[in-house]
């Protein structure tokens, strides 16, 4: 495996893993009548205008996962924007192996690392708890179809 910065051509890559990623993670979280109007094309649109940092993994030359991230220099707070994988690929350290690299990249002039995950996630939950992630109290409503709670996790870095 190779955690690397992505590049432009990964873009349709990172857009495929984004959209198969929702349908599989937030099956059973999220309704199905919203989840069944996402398109791999709204998603390649989405990823042609990110311009967050963006590191990927790459296992036998195929792009398996990525996880985006910002810092606020004001705060000394960087944050996890998203983290997605293939379903074949989860569990397997991979998930892991990229929060380590993001963590090695902003721990120098950052005091902390947060993210916000939707509560009902719980594997998601479980996985940020395991690395260090602890709910800070923060929480805000997300309507995606029905009202899902997110809550902030940090971890000192």
């Amino acid at each position: 495996m190779i955690i690397r910065d992505k590049r432009d051509e990964d873009i349709e890559s990172l857009a495929k893993i984004h959209y198969e990623s929702w349908l599989t993670t937030y099956k059973g979280i999220i309704l199905e009548s919203y989840l069944s109007k996402l398109t791999l094309e709204s998603y390649i649109e989405k990823h042609q205008i990110f311009n967050a940092p963006c590191i990927v993994a790459e296992v036998d030359g195929q792009v398996v996962g990525f996880l985006m991230y910002k810092e606020d220099h004001d705060i000394k707070c960087g944050e996890i924007m998203v983290i997605y994988l293939l379903k074949a690929f989860q569990n397997k350290g991979i998930g892991t192996q990229l929060m380590l690299e993001v963590e090695s990249r902003l721990k120098l002039e950052n005091d902390q690392l947060s993210l916000w995950v939707i509560e009902d996630n719980i594997p998601s939950v479980k996985f940020y708890e395991k690395l260090g992630y602890r709910k800070d109290g923060e929480y805000e409503f997300a309507d995606y179809g029905n009202v899902l709670r997110e809550t902030r996790m940090i971890k000192k870095l």
